[in-house]
């Protein structure tokens, strides 16, 4: 549960008025949830974006991979003003970032701006800078999410008959998306924000070296998710040069391990999610005929 400004220790909420000026006012967004507490904390010069996670919480690495993301994304990100500890708790406070949450629906005019940016963002964060965090592939290395899902009955009927091309699709998953671009790894709406025609990406809890073309695939079934067919969305994608020049059964490798991983949350935890996982199949599904067999 995310915390208010006033569930803060004292001592936190001095430190930040130390270090940012006087707090007027805070201003709590209506996305995410992953920092214990996130808010736009407003001072008498000035706004920044404040994020804050107890030294106990066991997403502590995540505020500490943003803070180290956020050096090297300045200017296409939020940049990081500071990060210090306070009564048991670890502050990060940002640069302010003005815009909406993108809009990925069919006909979007942010849609081509999106694309632009990914495809200078691939550019300028190639090679990956040195971050201390594991790859892409590190991370899926072993993945078995399809195998775990069918043991516990969680599969549709098409992800059953399709099992055995999903379980290898998945195999090869880690190699697939190895590489040297610095990825984002959680390309969502909330966390692209349009303003006039600057695009920026926040939230980059998650930054991975992976390969060029990762960001803008996996945006491709959140398109599907916001209303565009399969055939609109790969349409989109292939604007972007590195994903355009992917080879599709690595594509494919890593649309069944986000299709898996769609599924697994939406047989926990439902809501949102079984919209999405409805989405991924029909990407993997689209995928699978063109990668059953290695290049």
């Amino acid at each position: 549960m995310r915390h208010r400004w006033t569930d803060l220790p004292s001592e936190v909420r001095s430190l930040i008025a130390e270090k940012s000026g006087v707090v007027t006012a805070v201003t709590t967004p209506d996305a995410g949830g992953t920092a214990d507490f996130a808010a736009v904390v407003h001072t008498a010069a000035d706004r920044v974006f404040v994020k804050a996670a107890r030294l106990d919480s066991p997403d502590l690495w995540m505020a500490r991979k943003e803070a180290q993301a956020a050096i090297a994304v300045r200017g296409i990100g939020a940049g990081l003003l500071w990060q210090a500890e306070a009564d048991g708790w670890l502050v990060t406070t940002f640069e302010y970032v003005p815009g909406r949450h993108a809009d990925l629906s069919p006909g979007s005019s942010d849609l081509p701006l999106i694309a632009g940016t990914l495809a200078g963002l691939a550019d300028r964060l190639t090679p990956a800078p040195p971050l201390r965090t594991l790859s892409l592939a590190q991370r899926w290395e072993g993945s078995a999410l399809w195998s775990e899902i069918a043991d516990t009955d969680g599969l549709t009927r098409w992800q059953s008959e399709h099992l055995d091309g999903l379980v290898s699709l998945e195999s090869r998953a880690s190699e697939a998306v190895a590489g040297n671009t610095l990825a984002h790894t959680d390309m969502t709406g909330p966390n692209i924000l349009v303003s006039g025609a600057r695009v920026r990406i926040v939230d980059w809890s998650w930054p991975a070296p992976a390969a060029a073309w990762v960001d803008t695939a996996s945006l491709v079934p959140r398109l599907i998710a916001a209303g565009h067919t399969v055939e609109r969305a790969q349409r989109w994608a292939m604007t972007v040069p590195h994903y355009a020049v992917a080879e599709p059964s690595e594509v494919a490798a890593l649309a069944a391990v986000i299709a898996a991983r769609w599924r697994l949350y939406a047989v926990r935890d439902g809501g949102g999610w079984v919209t999405l996982s409805e989405a991924a199949e029909r990407w993997v599904a689209g995928l699978l005929p063109i990668a059953t067999t290695r290049p």
